[in-house]
This record gives structure tokens, sequence and C-alpha cells, in this order.
């Protein structure tokens, strides 16, 4: 009885590690066609400027609405870094509704929230937030931009949850996952600039466990990130008030093609 007891137990563990092997073929199986997907995509290096969205590039494709007029559009590129793999970057805009106070409309200023001077120091700020709330809390219309790298879509993250070392001379040796993530967000900034000279810039955030690197809310490049007060009045808690604001674009395939985009490290890990 003992021996068929233990003779049990060994079949049912080499089921078990046949189940195992052939879950990680499967895996590697999709990493590789993954991957085989990206690496046609363009790379872009840090410091270079390339077009956000271009139709000619390939990893573009152009969402239609039903009556066939264009309603949105997606691209991919592939950031070179230097530090890591190249991180694969997911860029979409799509149709939202959001409120005034959240949103810059650099194709049509008077569309989105109406920056000016008084909005780069805390007190006029809130003044100015409190004089045009009404307005300010209207529903607007257009493209929302997100820009993105999920885990799934990254070649480096099963390795990076791994990896106890970094050779790279931006992070000390011997310097694992839980710090090179928090350091790169801290780090990695995207600017947009368009048609006319405006330009606007997204520090990195992790938003989700499913997204490595989000970049959404945008600040003026040459300004820095608003002024935020650690607690809003009542009569303004209705509003979105955060450092920068959700850029809304046009439905107009041409005009969203005249966005140029660079990515840059504007921040050492320990800055």
């Amino acid at each position: 009885m003992v021996a068929r007891g233990v003779g049990g137990d060994r079949v049912l563990e080499a089921r078990r590690t046949k189940k195992r092997e052939n879950m990680a073929r499967e895996q590697r199986r999709w990493i590789e066609e993954r991957d085989r997907d990206w690496n046609t995509i363009s790379i872009a290096h840090l410091g270079e400027v390339f077009p956000l969205f271009h139709l000619g590039r390939n990893g573009t494709t152009i969402r239609s609405d039903d009556n066939g007029a264009f309603g949105g559009i997606a691209s991919r590129i592939r950031l070179q870094t230097g530090l890591l793999d190249p991180l694969n970057i997911s860029i979409a805009a799509v149709p939202y509704a959001l409120q005034r106070a959240a949103v810059l409309a650099p194709f049509d200023r008077h569309q989105g929230y109406p920056l000016d001077q008084e909005d780069f120091t805390l007190q006029s700020r809130y003044k100015k937030l409190a004089r045009m709330k009404g307005e300010l809390a209207e529903i607007v219309q257009g493209l929302g931009l997100v820009v993105f790298a999920a885990y799934e879509d990254l070649p480096l993250h099963s390795r990076i949850r791994t990896s106890q070392e970094n050779s790279s001379g931006f992070f000390p040796p011997n310097v694992g996952a839980q710090f090179i993530v928090p350091s790169l967000l801290k780090c990695v900034h995207l600017t947009l600039t368009f048609p006319g000279g405006s330009s606007f810039t997204a520090r990195a955030s992790n938003h989700t466990n499913r997204l490595f690197l989000l970049f959404r809310t945008f600040f003026p490049t040459d300004t820095g990130p608003l002024p935020v007060a650690d607690s809003v009045l009542a009569d303004l808690d209705f509003l979105s008030i955060e450092e920068g604001f959700r850029l809304l674009l046009p439905f107009d395939a041409e005009q969203v093609q005249t966005i140029r985009a660079k990515f840059l490290l504007l921040a050492g890990p320990d800055e």
C-alpha cells in the first residue's frame, strides 16, 4: 500500500510538472509573437523629436465613427532609453467628454481651460477658479490623449521582476526592480509641441497594476507643474484641479499629425 501511494504521488507530480512546462511554452510563444509585432515599430531615442501621430508610420491606425468620419487615432513607438530594453509605448486619442477645468485644447484655446498668468501662483489660481467655477464645470468633447506603456507589452517585464542587478551608470549597481521602476517614474517626461510653438509636458506616473508608465496630465513646459493646494474649499471640490491638464485634440486627422513629441530624462532618481 505504501509503495502504491508513493508511486501515485510521483505520477501526480509528473503531471503537474508537465502542465507547468506546457504553460511555460505557451507563455514563451505568446511573448515571441508579441515581440515580433513590436519589433516592426519605429524606435525613438531620448531627446529625439518625432511625430506623435503619423499615418505613414507602422503601427498607426485610424478609428472611424458610424458615418465613416475620423473618430480617433492610435499609434505606437518603441522608446530607447539606453537604460533598459526599449519600452513599448502606446499612444491613443479617443473620444472623451471632460470637464472644462480639466483640459487644455491647444488647437482651440477657447474650448479648454483659459490658462494664463493667474494660474502660476497658488493664491491667484484659486481666486480664478472660484470666479470661473460655473463655466469651468461645463463638459467639453474631443479626442482625449493618453500615452502609456502596459506591463504586458514590455519585453523586459519578466526580467525586471527578478533582476537584482543593473549595470547602467544611471542606477547604482545591484539595484532591483523595486527601485528601478520608481526611479524611471520620477525621470521620464514626455514633451509635446504644437503648431504656433505652444508646448506641454507630462511626467510619468504609475497609474494601475497594468500600466508601467502613464502620461496623461500635461503642464506648460516653460513654467512647470501648476500649484495645487493641500485641501480645496467646499465650493470648488466639484472641479478637477491638478498640477496639469488632460489634452483635448480635434476630430481632424491632419491637425493631430502636426503634433511633435520627444521623451526626456529630466531628473536623476535622487534629485
